[in-house]
């Protein structure tokens, strides 16, 4: 991860915008019965969302805290509020997936319910956590981290335990429906030749499971 100068354009906010983008997302498609190809691309695409956000706050809560408390103990309380958010989210994370996997097996409109309620909770606990962390945590990162402290986090936390194929999807996810600012701070932390390898790669396979997912709620990968 490239050390960010302005925390308003960190991999950060591309991550909680698309975060942000995909709850909402969730929330509209599970209102109505899903025939049985968007439930199941659907509920996958739930399973997936959740493993990626927890890797992304055992990234946080293992190195970036820690590294930051190194820097600015006098952070400390605002440090145990974020990890208790996280705990939060981790509740949250988990009735979501049980919703999931239950819908995915179960195509009854009482399980498609229950899966919105999920959603709609994960939505209340989440968003109120990613404007707190927008707002109180993103200058002391920016400000107190140095280049390879960024690139430390990125080598054993942010990019550690990825396969090829979950590095592929999450940049196309990244990716979905951005606008220009987000697109250049994505595409400023792959190589050229990495981005153009992993885009001819994954972005048709995202574009078209996306499609499925979320019909006429889909975007255009920037």
């Amino acid at each position: 991860m490239a050390a960010p100068t302005d925390p308003h354009h960190t991999m950060n906010h591309v991550i909680h915008r698309a975060l942000r983008r995909d709850l909402e997302r969730l929330e509209v498609v599970t209102r109505e019965p899903l025939d049985d190809a968007r439930r199941a691309a659907v509920c996958a695409h739930v399973t997936w969302l959740l493993d990626f956000l927890h890797h992304h706050h055992v990234s946080e809560d293992e190195g970036v805290w820690p590294l930051l408390l190194r820097r600015r103990p006098d952070l400390a309380p605002m440090v145990e509020e974020m990890n208790a958010e996280h705990a939060v989210l981790a509740a949250g994370s988990d009735r979501l997936r049980a919703a999931a996997a239950e819908h995915a097996a179960d195509g009854s409109d009482a399980a498609r319910r229950r899966l919105h309620d999920a959603v709609v909770g994960m939505q209340e606990a989440t968003l109120p956590h990613l404007e707190h962390e927008e707002a109180v945590a993103m200058v002391p990162l920016v400000e107190s981290l140095s280049p390879s402290d960024w690139d430390d986090l990125s080598r054993n936390h942010f990019r550690k335990g990825l396969s090829f194929a979950d590095s592929g999807t999450s940049l196309m996810w990244d990716l979905d429906d951005a606008d220009a600012a987000t697109a250049a701070t994505v595409r400023s932390e792959v190589p050229g030749p990495v981005l153009w390898l992993l885009t001819r790669l994954f972005g048709g396979r995202y574009d078209r499971a996306a499609a499925v997912r979320w019909g006429p709620l889909a975007g255009t990968r920037a």
